[in-house]
């Protein structure tokens, strides 16, 4: 429970009818959904290509969130890590810091405390496991994804980060139409299921139940030609609640890579009540490849 003089907490605690409409835990007026809350506080992985990454690498680069009153610059790394040649890697994502701006309307919307702040975000992790590999006993490659995202965030209270943890598990498929020895097209399909835990109260927008489950989506295609890499993709989530957890949103990257020091630039074309767009700019740097 948040304590703060009482003269700071007159106009919140009037705007919101504090403490009848939730209980005295400030924190459980925040709606604990995509729509809701920080572009990071939701953040969902990139849609693997289920070839398995072999090479140990990192990515250090900046990210500008604009959109849905709310302004949020940080700072996001990013490595993978091969456990097993062709078969099983393990990546590691984190928003190292971020600094935010909303307007006076998203902040009165989401319950929020302050306009302006920083904070550290989320550490998250997954593992993906190749189950089938493409032409030997079936058409395409096929696996699965395991992901978490931990509660390392902070500020529930200015609905930046969640205080509990996120799953997410599914299946991705894919498929070569072009590979020659300078150029590779492939497409990408993933269906699967994700779940996390929200503030069950009567406000607008808020839950009846504890746990929000989804099912989550992804489809895009990549195309590689010498040093570059060029991807796009759909994804999403169509949680049960209905209080603005559909988010889905439009996916594209490049890459190019000289040497072991690559550029990469994203861009996310947020969809439904994921309303913001995410540029990324940044660079990798691969180390080595897995040989066994």
């Amino acid at each position: 429970m948040l304590c703060q003089a009482q003269s700071f907490w007159d106009w919140w605690d009037q705007l919101h009818n504090y403490p009848d409409a939730a209980g005295p835990n400030r924190r459980r007026y925040i709606n604990i959904s995509p729509g809701y809350m920080g572009p990071n506080a939701f953040a969902i992985p990139s849609l693997p290509n289920m070839t398995i990454d072999d090479e140990l690498w990192l990515q250090v680069a900046g990210q500008m969130h604009r959109g849905n009153g709310d302004e949020t610059d940080n700072l996001f790394v990013k490595a993978n890590i091969p456990l097993a040649k062709n078969k099983v890697s393990l990546y590691v994502t984190s928003v190292a810091y971020e600094t935010w701006h909303v307007t006076a309307e998203t902040r009165d919307e989401r319950r929020m405390i302050s306009i302006h702040e920083g904070n550290s975000g989320d550490l998250a992790y997954g593992f993906i496991v190749k189950a089938f590999e493409e032409g030997k006993l079936l058409p395409f490659n096929f696996g699965f994804r395991a992901h978490v995202k931990t509660t390392t965030g902070g500020q529930l209270e200015n609905a930046r980060s969640t205080d509990h943890s996120l799953y997410l598990w599914d299946g991705i498929f894919s498929k070569t139409l072009v590979n020659k020895e300078d150029q590779k097209l492939l497409v990408k399909l993933a269906v699967g299921f994700l779940t996390w835990q929200t503030n069950m109260n009567k406000l607008p927008g808020g839950s009846n139940q504890l746990q929000n489950d989804a099912i989550s989506y992804g489809l895009g295609i990549e195309y590689t030609r010498k040093k570059w890499y060029l991807a796009t993709d759909l994804s999403g989530f169509d949680g049960y609640i209905g209080n603005r957890d559909n988010p889905s949103f439009l996916r594209s990257q490049l890459e190019f890579r000289p040497s072991k020091f690559a550029v990469r630039a994203e861009y996310n074309y947020g969809l439904k009540s994921w309303d913001w767009n995410t540029a990324t700019l940044g660079v990798r740097y691969y180390f080595l490849e897995v040989k066994k």
